[in-house]
């Protein structure tokens, strides 16, 4: 049986992907009761208040609560028999040691996922350790296959990963706020603007799917002297690219300093 300790957004998003895919055996842990109820109604899954139950019953375990709220966590299981359990965490910035030294016994596999997993159209990025057996990273690599595509890449990349994919579908999504508001300034009703501005971001994201290279398909777009090279003037000369550099490695830092309040 698999077991979600957290029942918030991106567990849902998990689990839909796996009931697709016919992995019908959950089991949901989830301290807020209007939550748990709405989880059982809309997926048919079982849920409980109990993480030390979950565990019990559990073979495969997704830790999916806030980084905060892990050492209660482990205070909560300290009893619990891991043995040959494998835990799956997608909280941001707590790292594989952590994880290894608090739920000891249990193979331990690290995942930063995103949003989009919400419409099966993720991007998570796993990490294990070399004593991590070649069947567990399968396994989770399965699990996370169902909410998108996965990368499988060395630890110490990982906060690198969590700024640029794990926080990125907020960062793009500020930046097609502010292209609605600024459709708007330009006479546009908001929904109009709205439906433009996101379905160009969805038009160009196929684009870029198919190999098509950013630096190539601003080529396409911007002919010598036109709209296109006058709006991109204006980016350049800003030094819009530092602050989107910025904006990663404020993200990136952060990640790096949950790992050292845990004491990673």
């Amino acid at each position: 049986m698999i077991g979600f300790i957290g029942g918030g957004n991106m567990a849902e998003a998990m689990l839909k992907g796996m009931l697709a895919k016919g992995m019908g055996d959950v089991l949901v842990s989830e301290p807020r009761q209007d939550r748990r109820q709405q989880l059982r109604q809309l997926y048919g899954i079982n849920t409980t208040d109990d993480n030390v139950e979950l565990i019990h019953r559990c073979d495969v375990i997704i830790l999916a609560i806030k980084p905060q709220s892990v050492t209660d966590l482990a205070q909560q299981t300290r009893d619990a028999d891991l043995t040959d359990k494998v835990i799956i965490s997608i909280m941001a910035g707590v790292n594989l040691s952590y994880l290894e030294r608090v739920f000891r016994l249990a193979s331990v596999v690290r995942v930063m996922p995103n949003t989009p997993a919400l419409e099966q159209a993720g991007m998570s990025v796993v990490a294990v350790n070399d004593d991590v057996a070649e069947g567990v990273l399968n396994l989770a690599i399965g699990l996370l296959d169902c909410i998108g595509k996965t990368l499988v890449l060395p630890e110490a990349f990982m906060d690198a990963v969590t700024a640029l994919s794990g926080s990125g579908p907020g960062f793009i999504a500020w930046f097609v706020d502010a292209m609605i508001d600024a459709g708007e300034r330009l006479g546009l009703e908001r929904d109009i603007a709205a439906a433009l501005a996101i379905q160009t971001l969805t038009g160009t994201a196929k684009l870029l799917q198919c190999g098509i290279s950013p630096a190539d398909l601003i080529k396409m777009v911007a002919s010598p002297g036109g709209t296109t090279e006058a709006g991109l003037n204006v980016l350049n000369n800003s030094d819009a690219k530092s602050i989107v550099t910025q904006t990663l490695t404020a993200a990136c830092q952060k990640s790096v300093e949950l790992g050292k309040k845990l004491g990673g």
